[in-house]
């Protein structure tokens, strides 16, 4: 299958600030065409929660992060994120709701200092397994079919599986026709019953910007199913 590559799966948010500043500024100090925007929208399934999350950053997507001073503010569909501050992050924007964002577009809007306004738009869908190999050979390699066209909107999915022993992590950019098929070839190490992660991720240049530019960040983190390798 052509765009597949081995990689570890990690939160999206953690693998865009694992080398980001967590300094802590105010927009009202910095030149406001120099402030980089980050959104992010995470579903966990096992958890039944969505994470709304926005940082402003100074000087690109790794510089210090920013408090908005007002009438500085941001919102997701016409409605205000909360300020957080933490050691590990710094300053972001957030907002937890519980279950699914029902499909559609939402919409994130930057206001600067100056009362000029950035609007984005993403558009989300929510996606569910419709069956997979509950018991399956090497030979016959796993296959997940699910109701959901990553492709289309350029996001990829990462399936972690695991036996007792061994891991593997496969990254697919490019989905055909609801279904992914793994080769029994790439899960030679494994054996017996399996624990299969599946999350679909994203990320977009944002159409509205800074002259620091900004991006939109979508994953949604499916329940850890099973299957058995019957070899």
């Amino acid at each position: 299958m052509n765009g597949i590559k081995i990689l570890m799966v990690a939160s999206i948010f953690m693998i865009i600030h694992s080398c980001a500043s967590n300094e802590i500024g105010h927009s009202k100090d910095v030149n406001q065409d120099e402030i980089n925007q980050g959104y992010f929208m995470e579903y966990d399934e096992a958890k039944d929660k969505t994470e709304i999350t926005a940082f402003f950053r100074f000087a690109g997507p790794n510089g210090t992060t920013l408090i908005l001073d007002a009438p500085g503010k941001v919102e997701m569909n016409g409605e205000k994120l909360d300020l957080k501050e933490t050691k590990d992050a710094g300053a972001y924007y957030y907002k937890t709701l519980n279950g699914k964002l029902p499909d559609g577009e939402y919409s994130f809007e930057y206001t600067d200092l100056h009362q000029k306004s950035f609007k984005n738009t993403v558009s989300w869908k929510n996606i569910e397994v419709e069956s997979v190999s509950d018991s399956f050979s090497h030979s016959d390699g796993l296959l997940i079919s699910f109701n959901d066209d990553p492709q289309g909107r350029k996001e990829e999915i990462t399936i972690a599986i695991s036996d007792s022993a061994n891991s593997i992590s496969e990254t697919i950019s490019h989905v055909r026709r609801e279904k992914i098929k793994i080769a029994g070839s790439k899960l030679k190490d494994l054996h017996g019953p399996l624990e299969i992660n599946m999350r679909r991720n994203g990320q977009f240049n944002l159409k509205n910007q800074t002259h620091a530019g900004g991006y939109i960040g979508t994953a949604y983190r499916l329940k850890t199913f099973s299957a058995y390798l019957t070899d």
